[in-house]
C-alpha cells in the first residue's frame, strides 16, 4: 500500500478528532474515561507507518474515527478511498460500521447504504447491491444516481424488464431521453422470444421498440426476421429496405439475410436491384463489393470493374482496392502480369483484413463482430463498421 495518500489523511483525520474531542470537553467539562486521544491516535498511527505496518497504521486511524460522530464524512470518503484502490472489503467495513451506527441521520444514512452499495457492486455481489439500491433510489439526491447503478446491475443479469421500469423512472426524474435505449432492452427481450420461438412476443418487443424509437434499425432487423421466419419474404426484404432511411451504415448488416429471402421467393436476381439502391443510400463497401459479386467479379466483367472504380474514385477502402486488384489478376487479356496483379491482391487483402472489423465511436473499442451494446464502455448503439473510420475521402487526411 502506497504510504504518501496516508500521510495525507491521517492529519485530516487527527484534525477532526481533535476538534470532535475538544467539544466533547466543552460539553461534559472533561475527556470520556479510556477515550483514546486524536492526536495519540495520529503518532501511533505515524509510528506504525513509518515502520512499514501499513495495516496497524489504519486501524488505529479507524478506530479513532469510530470514536467520533462527527467524522462521518470523513469516514465515507476513507471508504470510498479504499474502493478505488481496490481495497474492497475495507471499505465494506467502514461503510457497515457506519450503517450499524446510531445517531446517523437519514441523509448520511442513505448516503452509507448508496456506498455500500457501491461496495458490494465493485465486489460482484450484485443481488446484495441491488436490494440496497432498490432502497436508496426512492428518495433524495441519491435517487438518480442510484438508478443509474441499478440499471448497469440489470443490464449485466439481462434482467430487461427491470431494467426497462428502471429505465422509465430515470427518465421521468432526470427528462432524459433515454428511449432509444428502452428501446434495446425491447430488442433483447425480442432475441429471447425468437430463441424460444414465441415468434408473436418477439414481436411485440420489436414493435415496443419501433414504438419508442422509430429509427431503431435493430428493430426493423428483428421485424424482416420475424417476417422471414413466418414464410413472408416479402414483407421481410421491405422492412430491410427500410433500414436504409433510419441508419444507412447498417445495410450491410442484414445482406446476407435480403439475399436469403430472394432466393426463397426464386428470384434471386432482385437482389441486384436491392443492392443498386442500397449503393444510392450506403457509402458502405460491402455493398459494393456484393453488387461485384452478382455482376460477375470471379469472371473479371467489365460491368463489376466499373462499379469498384465508381467507388474507389469517391472514397478509397483497402477492400475496394483489394477486390479490384483480384478481377485483374484474374483477367488474362490484361497487358500487366497477373502476378503482380496476384501479389499486390494478396498483400491488400491482409491490409483489409486487418482493418475489418467493428468499432466504437465513444471510446473506440473493437471487435471482429457486431455488439449492439460496446463491450467497452457499456454505450448503447456506437458501434459501426469499420470501413467507415478507414476511408479516405479525396481531399481529407485520415488520422487516429
Amino acid at each position: 500500500m502506497d504510504p504518501v495518500w496516508l500521510l495525507l489523511l491521517l492529519p485530516v483525520a487527527a484534525a477532526s478528532g481533535w476538534y470532535a474531542a475538544r467539544q466533547r470537553q466543552r460539553q461534559h467539562k472533561r475527556v470520556e474515561p479510556g477515550a483514546l486521544p486524536a492526536q495519540v491516535a495520529y503518532f501511533r498511527s505515524l509510528n506504525f507507518l513509518l515502520n512499514e505496518q501499513h495495516d496497524k497504521a489504519l486501524d488505529v486511524l479507524i478506530n479513532a474515527l469510530e470514536d467520533h460522530e462527527e467524522t462521518t464524512e470523513i469516514q465515507l470518503a476513507l471508504g470510498s478511498l479504499f474502493r478505488r484502490r481496490g481495497e474492497i472489503e475495507r471499505a465494506t467495513q467502514i461503510h457497515q460500521s457506519l450503517i450499524a451506527r446510531t445517531g446517523l441521520d437519514s441523509q448520511q444514512r442513505t448516503l452509507a447504504l448508496f456506498e455500500l452499495a457501491n461496495d458490494y457492486y465493485k465486489a460482484g455481489l450484485l443481488d446484495r447491491a441491488e436490494n440496497l439500491l432498490l432502497e436508496v433510489a426512492g428518495v433524495g439526491e441519491l435517487a438518480e444516481p442510484a438508478m443509474r447503478l441499478l440499471i448497469q446491475i440489470y443490464e449485466q443479469e439481462k434482467e430487461w424488464h427491470s431494467a426497462i421500469q428502471v429505465g422509465q423512472k430515470l427518465g421521468a426524474v432526470t427528462g432524459e431521453g433515454l428511449d432509444s435505449v428502452i428501446a434495446h432492452y425491447h430488442c433483447e427481450l425480442a432475441e429471447v422470444q425468437v430463441g424460444a420461438g414465441d415468434y408473436s412476443s418477439a414481436r411485440k418487443h420489436a414493435q415496443a421498440a419501433l414504438d419508442l424509437d422509430r429509427d431503431c434499425a435493430r428493430a426493423t432487423i428483428l421485424d424482416g426476421r420475424l417476417e422471414a421466419l413466418a414464410g413472408r419474404h416479402a414483407e421481410a426484404v421491405r422492412a430491410w429496405s427500410r433500414i436504409g432511411r433510419q441508419r444507412p451504415e447498417m445495410l450491410g448488416e442484414v445482406l446476407h439475410l435480403v439475399e436469403s429471402s430472394y432466393r426463397s421467393m426464386e428470384n434471386p436476381g432482385a437482389f441486384r436491384g436491392f443492392l443498386e439502391q442500397a449503393i444510392q443510400r450506403s457509402d458502405d463497401i460491402r455493398l459494393v463489393l456484393a453488387l461485384a459479386d452478382q455482376l460477375g467479379a470471379i469472371r473479371a466483367s467489365p460491368e463489376a470493374e466499373r462499379v469498384l472504380l465508381e467507388r474507389l474514385q469517391g472514397s478509397v477502402t483497402l477492400s475496394g482496392l483489394h477486390r479490384l486488384l483480384e478481377l485483374r489478376a484474374s483477367d488474362e487479356s490484361s497487358d500487366v502480369g497477373q502476378d503482380e496483379y496476384g501479389m499486390l491482391a494478396r498483400l491488400t487483402g491482409a491490409l483489409a483484413a486487418q482493418e475489418s472489423g467493428y468499432e466504437c465511436r465513444c471510446c473506440g473499442f473493437r471487435g471482429r463482430a457486431m455488439h449492439w451494446q460496446c463491450p467497452g464502455c457499456r454505450s448503447w448503439n456506437t458501434t459501426l463498421p469499420r470501413h467507415s473510420a478507414s476511408t479516405l475521402t479525396h481531399g481529407d487526411t485520415y488520422t487516429k
